[in-house]
């Protein structure tokens, strides 16, 4: 079973998650978190919430958000699983590089995490704030370049943020780089649902986009 959700936000938003525990999942189920785990944001924390996210008994893959630390996450080791390069949290977490492209269960997610703060102004930059929470150019060509392996088609899109379009006409937010570096999906990408977190609500913008925050959604594979 694959199960997707949004933010957690390290032990602050996984009271979500508890349903989860009865349902008896094993580490061949997974649990997709569309960016701001959290789970990476402090040593003194780390232990903590490894335990936390492991007591639900299945793989946890999350992108990442803005609120992550990035130094933190890019000191992890390095290892490819189903398809896609990640950063090994734990022996059952994983966090997916951007632009990858994950396979479960004879699916396929493009991951691409990454937002812009609006809050930024009242973090301290690398306490609680890094600068490398916006999406590059480099992160859509290693997109681009694992697109282009399987003839621009997925089954899924998994970001933290939303694109340009769905930003400004849809939720009437104002657009930033990381939304216009998203547009491209559409342009690009032959997908059948693109899910994606950050704004903390749950909105199933039309048939093909969902964002989530506290609804966990089970695939129909």
């Amino acid at each position: 079973m694959i199960y997707i959700t949004g933010d957690t936000h390290g032990d602050y938003d996984f009271d979500k998650l508890l349903s989860l525990i009865g349902k008896n999942l094993s580490y061949d189920d997974y649990l997709i978190i569309a960016g701001d785990a959290g789970i990476c944001w402090s040593k003194e924390d780390l232990p903590r919430f490894l335990e936390l996210y492991n007591s639900l008994g299945c793989t946890i893959l999350y992108i990442d958000g803005n609120h992550e630390n990035f130094e933190m996450l890019n000191n992890m080791p390095l290892v490819e699983y189903k398809g896609a390069l990640m950063h090994k949290i734990d022996e059952h977490i994983f966090h997916i590089l951007r632009g990858e492209i994950l396979t479960l269960e004879g699916k396929t997610f493009l991951c691409l995490g990454g937002a812009h703060s609006i809050d930024k102004a009242y973090r301290t930059p690398y306490v609680s704030w890094w600068p490398e929470e916006e999406i590059t150019e480099h992160d859509i060509a290693n997109a681009r370049s694992n697109l282009a392996k399987v003839d621009n088609k997925v089954d899924y899109v998994i970001t933290h943020c939303s694109d340009t379009f769905t930003v400004m006409n849809v939720f009437r937010f104002r657009k930033d780089r990381s939304t216009d570096m998203l547009s491209f999906i559409d342009r690009e990408v032959e997908y059948k649902h693109w899910f994606f977190g950050h704004y903390h609500f749950d909105r199933k913008i039309d048939k093909k986009r969902t964002c989530l925050y506290q609804e966990i959604i089970k695939l129909d594979l």
